[in-house]
């Protein structure tokens, strides 16, 4: 009887089962029992979406924008669309040159890609006016690479006036413009502008359009703007390259499977919450086990603080930890690990910790000194890819430092270039779960190159399994930066010029750098906006446990007196400007530099 228990509760509940066009009827009348997915896009298709497939598939997978937005997870519907980034590496090299280009020939380098039928009038108008002013520099796309190569190849920027026949979000004729460093020129308000939070910086949007117009844009654009231009594209180019990498068959798979996954019985949790603190940080761990830490659990989302082995030698602090840990029963001791800074070992034990331990649909990790607004966090994580997926606020531009004594050398042989690869920055990150699983694969069979920069390794490991290793896509969701407050303070560029990166604001999901008495502030600004209701009160002294604990940390002092908890209630978010201080502006002094570096050969960020 056990061993017919352990089975049941072994195999997957909902395995997944992966239709399309040509054998989705099958699934029409078949008996339930696995998760039934459907992929259904928009092109190539013949024929619209059947009715019947709303109650015969538990997934549909469809690149149809008009079913579910792009990148996102709605009921049955999830976003993944098929295309092709044919050039390659080749796509760097060619913007490389464009930018080198001499400035007059960039201004003057424009193409016009023109559908093969001009329905409009303003289409035959433009069509006819290009053919006088332009005749070398315009061409009738037949939907093939080699004409599109024709028109993006030589040229830094390409009017294209065909997007609105040319289906698909995004659509490919885009992709090949982004893949030859091009930047497009867009007209109208109908097209898509966050793919990545770069799109918008690297095209030109014209309202209207005429070739006049185009060519005194062309004539007259100053030099900061064909830089903002120039290095927005390469960032839009790694952005597509990242996501395309991978064959689409085999995305398509991982994706339903994951899909599927989160539709099993029981339901696994939507993520798991890994919080890194230092074995001193009492103080820390307690503001956020009064605070917001609780409200997890209404959401059925699992937590574990992870902190460095103790020693078995029964020294009075890791005495005192395990202590704590037997109290509270929420932190894990990676063996092995220290809290010496910087912490990229620690960071991987903690991620393959997670991979070995947890079901959940994504991996979200937080640093001890965040206030977070987590059904706000967890809203976002519901309603997005379940696959291939890499989410936080994040930096294109992190120098690599190679003076050996600096704690964060990375020496030439692990990362030869000048610019690290994208990463998420470290106060808050999340990973969809197949990339947890699939770094702990790839590092327990053949270890991944390390740096020792916890934030940037997880993006260095990445990067190793697209590029070196090629066994993964991989979707940088960047959009959500505006919603992190990296700098505790309330400010806007114009009372604070270059000093007010990331500031608190009314969007504000996630805020850094915060003590536990400002921890403590913010949740009762929430309590008291109503965002969260009052739960129960307890009033604590200073002593036992505690007074232990205060004799490490100061600031556990501010875990006696009343401690009111809270529950999720339908307020708003409170303006949390009260719980912090502003400093004074500082000209000429920024504290933070938000331009992107560039390099001789830009920001490469792949070879």
């Amino acid at each position: 009887m056990l061993k017919l228990l352990l089975l049941v509760l072994t195999v997957p509940v909902h395995p997944s089962q992966l239709y399309d066009g040509t054998n989705f009827s099958k699934a029409l009348g078949a008996p339930r029992g696995t998760c039934r997915a459907l992929y259904w896009p928009t092109l190539g298709s013949v024929q619209p979406l059947p009715h019947a497939a709303l109650d015969a598939f538990d997934v549909i997978i469809t690149d149809d924008v008009q079913k579910v937005p792009w990148l996102a997870a709605q009921g049955k519907f999830y976003f993944l669309e098929n295309r092709d980034f044919a050039l390659g590496d080749l796509s760097r090299e060619l913007a490389q040159l464009k930018e080198a280009a001499p400035l007059e020939w960039r201004r003057e380098g424009m193409s016009v890609l023109l559908p093969a039928s001009a329905n409009t009038p303003w289409l035959r108008q433009a069509e006819e006016d290009v053919k006088v002013l332009m005749p070398a520099s315009y061409f009738m796309d037949d939907g093939t690479f080699i004409t599109r190569n024709r028109a993006f190849a030589n040229f830094t920027f390409s009017a294209l006036l065909l997007l609105d026949q040319d289906p698909g979000i995004p659509p490919q004729s885009l992709i090949d413009c982004i893949a030859h460093g091009t930047v497009p020129i867009i007209v109208g308000k109908h097209h898509k502008l966050d793919y990545t939070r770069y799109f918008s910086f690297a095209l030109a949007k014209f309202r209207d359009f005429s070739v006049e117009q185009a060519i005194s844009f062309m004539l007259t654009a100053p030099a900061d703007a064909l830089y903002v231009y120039a290095n927005s594209v390469k960032i839009v180019q790694e952005f597509f390259y990242m996501r395309y990498k991978h064959p689409f068959q085999q995305r398509l798979r991982r994706h339903a499977d994951m899909a599927c996954h989160a539709l099993r019985s029981p339901q696994p949790p939507l993520a798991f919450v890994s919080i890194y603190s230092a074995k001193r940080n009492f103080g820390r761990r307690l503001a956020l086990r009064d605070t917001w830490l609780p409200l997890l659990k209404t959401h059925g989302i699992p937590y574990r603080f992870f902190l460095a082995g103790t020693a078995v030698d029964d020294t009075e602090l890791d005495s005192l930890l395990r202590r704590e840990r037997d109290y509270f029963d929420d932190m894990v001791f990676l063996v092995g690990t220290t809290d010496e800074y910087p912490i990229g070992k620690k960071g991987l034990a903690a991620l393959l910790w997670v991979a070995h331990h947890s079901d959940a649909q994504f991996w979200l990790k937080f640093d001890d000194d965040l206030y977070v607004r987590p059904q706000l966090v967890l809203s976002r994580l519901a309603g997005i890819q379940r696959a291939e997926l890499y989410w936080g606020a994040f930096d294109y531009s992190g120098m690599v430092i190679r003076d050996a004594s600096d704690p964060h050398y990375t020496p030439p042989e692990i990362w030869p270039e000048p610019v690290f690869p994208p990463y998420a920055r470290g106060a808050a990150l999340a990973m969809s779960m197949d990339l947890v699983r699939l770094i702990a694969h790839q590092e327990e069979h053949r270890p991944l190159k390390k740096i020792k920069v916890e934030d940037v390794s997880y993006g260095f490991y990445l990067w190793q399994l697209i590029f070196d290793r090629e066994v993964t896509s991989l979707t940088l969701y960047d959009r959500d930066e505006v919603h992190f407050a990296m700098d505790a303070k309330c400010c806007t560029e114009e009372t604070h010029p270059n000093n007010c990166w990331l500031p608190l604001t009314a969007e504000t999901w996630i805020v850094h750098h915060v003590s536990p008495n400002i921890i403590r502030c913010m949740f009762a600004k929430d309590i008291a906006s109503g965002f969260y209701l009052p739960a129960e009160l307890e009033t604590r002294q200073l002593q036992g446990l505690l007074l232990e604990m205060a004799e490490y940390d100061h600031t556990v002092e501010s875990a006696a007196g009343s401690v009111q908890g809270g529950q999720v209630g339908s307020g708003h978010p409170a303006d949390l400007c009260g719980c912090v201080v502003t400093p004074p502006p500082h000209p000429g002094k920024p504290l933070q530099r938000g331009r992107l570096t560039e390099l001789s050969t830009g920001p490469r960020l792949h070879s």
